[in-house]
């Protein structure tokens, strides 16, 4: 979940430059852990796991701070062999596909230039051919364009990107939504906290 730069696309840069230097300056005030080259020693993993990652970016660290988690962003496997395939919204894992749904390999959604850390969870609410629908609608949005903006409005970033498609199998899924205020974010939004503290899910990896 990134917010800053995918704003910026939409809006002038010259009306964001205060506000985003004021929640830089307040950032610096707060340390941040050294990234780290993450453990090769995973579980098998399964279509319908969610990868949660702690990122390194200012956007991400904003996050954490205003969801008070660990995690800024989450994707979903959509493939488990021969390798492992996440698919997430997401505005610059790969600068040549910017503000879009990517697919990425775990090793590339991990790497320590973009995650300090990682976590790996099984929504066992969730049966196996709704795991598969679920990937299916993913899959049918790659390369759809990355929208954060706030509840009741369309949006499509990794979080929201993730619960539309669970609800079409899962109606009743219902993370809780985040009230933020803050530089020139207001309203609902929904944090990958949310996904780490939903009833039903297993937690494969967390370091």
């Amino acid at each position: 979940m990134r917010i800053f730069r995918s704003f910026g696309d939409r809006r002038s840069l010259a009306g964001l430059a205060l506000p985003a230097l004021a929640v830089a300056l307040w950032l610096l005030a707060t340390p941040s852990p050294t990234p780290t080259a993450p453990s090769t020693e995973l579980p098998d993993l399964a279509v319908g796991d969610w990868i949660f990652r702690s990122g390194t970016s200012m956007d991400s660290t904003v996050i954490r701070q205003l969801s008070g988690s660990d995690y800024s962003h989450i994707g979903m496997v959509v493939a488990a062999d021969p390798e492992v395939l996440i698919i997430h919204a997401t505005t610059d894992d790969e600068p040549s596909t910017p503000n879009q749904v990517l697919l990425s390999r775990l090793e590339d959604f991990v790497r320590p230039e973009l995650a300090r850390d990682f976590a790996i969870a099984r929504p066992d609410f969730l049966d196996g051919q709704q795991k598969r629908l679920i990937a299916e609608a993913l899959l049918a949005q790659r390369g759809e364009t990355f929208i954060i903006q706030p509840r009741g409005t369309p949006h499509r970033y990794c979080t929201t990107l993730l619960a539309d498609a669970i609800r079409t199998q899962r109606a009743d899924f219902s993370p809780g939504w985040s009230q933020v205020d803050v530089a020139f974010f207001h309203g609902e939004y929904l944090f990958p906290r949310a996904f780490a503290e939903y009833p039903g899910i297993r937690w494969l990896y967390r370091p």
